[in-house]
């Protein structure tokens, strides 16, 4: 019995992780499994380059990582239809010469995200009412 609960809550995480909603055209991209790659933090978009493409990815385990613009990131997230709740846990430490992108991305990640809007290839993190990030998604390279 102790095996079937986690087990159980594995497949509901999996079966809701990467639906956006019901309603949500099928050329959608899906949150995860999708490369999303930073443009704008708080309707700003970026102007600086980075030392890499910041971007985020969020896998079916509740999962998300990806690039600071120097240093990677992780952390994890509860998904449930369009409502998301997000948890920064760390990121590596390296010294870059650019890094105000990746000061204002980590500020933002670290913020109160509890809802995500996706149309076309376009990711919005939001409180509810005011845009934290967008993001545009490709198709992950193969690392």
């Amino acid at each position: 019995m102790k095996k079937i609960i986690p087990l159980m809550f594995v497949c509901l995480m999996c079966f809701t992780c990467c639906k956006t909603s019901k309603k949500a055209a099928s050329t959608d991209m899906p949150l995860c499994q999708t490369q999303w790659n930073l443009v704008a933090i708080e309707q700003e978009a970026l102007t600086e380059e980075s030392p890499a493409q910041p971007y985020i990815m969020f896998d079916a385990d509740g999962h998300f990582y990806g690039n600071l613009g120097c240093n990677e990131f992780q952390g994890t997230y509860y998904q449930r239809k369009q409502k998301m709740k997000m948890e920064y846990t760390g990121a590596t430490k390296k010294l870059c010469q650019k890094m105000e992108v990746e000061k204002a991305f980590m500020k933002a990640l670290k913020s109160d995200i509890n809802n995500f809007n996706i149309v076309g290839n376009v990711l919005v993190l939001s409180n509810g009412s005011e845009e934290i990030m967008r993001f545009e998604g490709t198709t992950p390279k193969d690392e």
